[in-house]
Formats: C-alpha cells, sequence, structure tokens
C-alpha cells in the first residue's frame, strides 16, 4: 500500500487527494504542523510534542499491505444498530483521514479530519455527526479491528472560511481554513 496519493492509483476522491496528502507528510514529517492542527483545542497542551503512530496505525489498518489508498484515508465502518452516531437523513458514515498521535503518558488522541474542498458543502447531518461517531469508535461500542484503540479524539474540519453555516462549524473541534492550512502544511493546495 502506499503511504500518499501521489504513489498510487486511488481513486477515493480525487480532487481532495492533493490536500489531504500535504495534511498527512506534514503531521508525519513536522513537529509544527502537528501543533498547529490541535492549536484551540481541549487536547493542544496535554498533547503537545506527542509521536504520531505512523507504522502502528499503518500496520493495524492494513497488515497484508493490500489496500489501493494510504491506510490512513477514507476510514469508513456500519453504523452501530442502536447508537447515536450517525444522525437521521445524514448520508456518510466515513472519515476522509485519520491519524494518531500517542503522548509520553501513553494515552492515545485520534483526529478524525473532514476535508470539504473550495465552494463544497457539508451533507445534511454530516457536522453533527461526527463528534458522536468519534465518541463511539473511542469507546469501541462496536469491534473495528483496523481501528487503534484510543483514549480522546479531536474532529477537524478544513474548509474555505464560508463553508457552512455557522451552526454547522461548531460541531468540530477545529475548524481550519484552507488559506491557514496553506501556510503551514507543504504542498497545499492554493485552489
Amino acid at each position: 500500500m502506499p503511504e500518499f496519493y501521489d504513489q498510487c492509483n486511488c481513486g477515493y476522491q480525487p480532487k481532495a487527494q492533493p490536500y489531504l496528502d500535504a495534511i498527512a507528510r506534514g503531521l508525519r514529517d513536522d513537529y509544527v504542523a502537528r501543533s498547529f492542527l490541535l492549536l484551540e483545542t481541549e487536547h493542544c497542551r496535554s498533547y503537545e510534542g506527542a509521536e504520531i503512530l505512523w507504522s502502528e496505525q499503518w500496520h493495524a489498518r492494513d497488515p497484508r499491505n493490500r489496500m489501493k489508498c494510504p491506510f490512513w484515508s477514507n476510514y469508513w465502518y456500519e453504523p452501530c444498530p442502536q447508537c447515536d452516531c450517525r444522525i437521521d437523513n445524514s448520508v456518510s458514515m466515513e472519515i476522509d483521514a485519520m491519524f494518531f498521535f500517542r503522548k509520553s503518558t501513553g494515552k492515545t488522541l485520534a483526529i478524525h479530519i473532514e476535508m470539504k474542498r473550495f465552494h463544497e458543502p457539508l451533507s445534511i447531518g454530516q457536522a453533527e455527526a461526527y463528534r458522536p461517531r468519534a465518541g463511539c469508535f473511542r469507546d469501541q461500542r462496536r469491534s473495528r479491528k483496523t481501528l487503534l484503540p484510543h483514549d480522546d479524539f479531536v474532529t477537524v474540519l478544513f474548509c474555505e472560511n464560508d463553508s457552512g453555516s455557522v451552526s454547522n462549524l461548531q460541531y468540530f473541534d477545529r475548524v481550519i481554513a484552507h488559506a491557514d492550512a496553506a501556510e503551514v502544511f507543504l504542498g497545499y493546495p492554493e485552489r
């Protein structure tokens, strides 16, 4: 399996791939990018200096190296039968990218990333479902063998400054404008 989209023929969201690839490379290689991602979240200070679990996540997600897409992209699981991790009338249960950080105490943080390109709106129920689903994943309410166990989570939306309504943006722990991301993540598309 490739580490990044430019090393494969992954057909998952081809227009979003350059954005996600830049984020992944930044998180893997740059402490500043990892710190930037957690700014203004409740875990900003407690996970400062945490290591990214790159190899561990790769092995858990694709131990046989058979995936066509990078291991950190397109996490999709069936919703729990009786759980609040899916909002009525919502269309999607996938997460565009997910990364895991571990701090020196051994606690692990999952970062759930939603990518909305320029002029791309959030779907019905998409924003509202992000935190409940992240909580469901953390609590392991359903067996998900390819997901690393974790203690905490952060939900992050990458979008234009005016993407979605203010009421939708409140459902994410962090909202990052494309212009701000381009200043931190090397190779992040400007449009």
